[in-house]
């Protein structure tokens, strides 16, 4: 990459381990990440003036919040793996409508979280608290977006079934297409954004208490809010 690491992330911020937390506001620069690729740990570290280690836990704390992954040999990546048995499913782009996308996902992801409160781990309740809360500082709708879907993945994967996972992920590779992306834009004002996340935190507090009857009604209140503010069906 040529163009200098930000500058802005030595200053850092206050909250949690500088280094993560200087690190997480660097997802969306153009100047930590290219084409998707995150620089390499010695550039960061050697920016930063801190050591590789620091800056190795600092990429495993985002890994686990699920905003990287990391492929042996090929680097360090934002946002969640692509699934490469699902790729195919990106066409359907073209042959579907918002309100088919909303009707599947109101009849999978409130099962996902239901059996998200019985089969989660702690440091996936973790990580869903983590990502929640992230997604309510959020401070523009593209960071928002960034956390909301780390946050459905998570569920996706914290229910440990592969096939419910490639469902979920089927649905994803639509909603990440180009025209998906624009059809959000201008839905998550300020205040819209305040009452998803607070929605997330609610799904969380279900899914700790191991609750399933309460994380699959949050589930399906959360979606219900999206689809109002897509002009979409709630299902009933």
């Amino acid at each position: 990459m040529d163009e200098p690491f930000p500058t802005e992330l030595r200053g850092g911020t206050p909250g949690d381990d500088p280094v993560l937390a200087r690190l997480r506001e660097a997802l969306g620069d153009p100047g930590f990440v290219e084409d998707g690729r995150v620089r390499p740990e010695r550039e960061i570290a050697e920016a930063l003036g801190v050591g590789r280690r620091a800056v190795r836990r600092a990429l495993d704390a985002l890994e686990t919040e699920g905003l990287i992954w990391r492929r042996q040999g090929q680097g360090t990546f934002v946002s969640a793996p692509p699934a490469p048995k699902t790729r195919r499913f990106a066409g359907l782009a073209a042959l579907t409508s918002p309100a088919e996308i909303m009707e599947v996902r109101l009849e999978i992801e409130p099962i996902l979280a239901r059996h998200a409160a019985l089969r989660a781990a702690p440091v996936d309740v973790e990580g869903l608290r983590r990502l929640a809360e992230r997604s309510r500082d959020a401070q523009s709708d593209a960071e928002y977006e960034r956390y909301d879907g780390a946050f459905h993945r998570r569920i996706a994967e914290a229910m440990r079934n592969g096939l419910f996972l490639a469902v979920f992920e089927a649905i994803e590779a639509v909603r990440e297409e180009p025209v998906w992306r624009r059809l959000r834009e201008g839905t998550r004002p300020p205040e819209r954004r305040l009452r998803l996340a607070g929605e997330h935190l609610a799904i969380v507090e279900a899914i700790a208490a191991r609750s399933p009857d309460a994380a699959e009604r949050a589930m399906r209140e959360h979606l219900a809010t999206i689809a109002t503010s897509l002009g979409l069906p709630t299902g009933g």
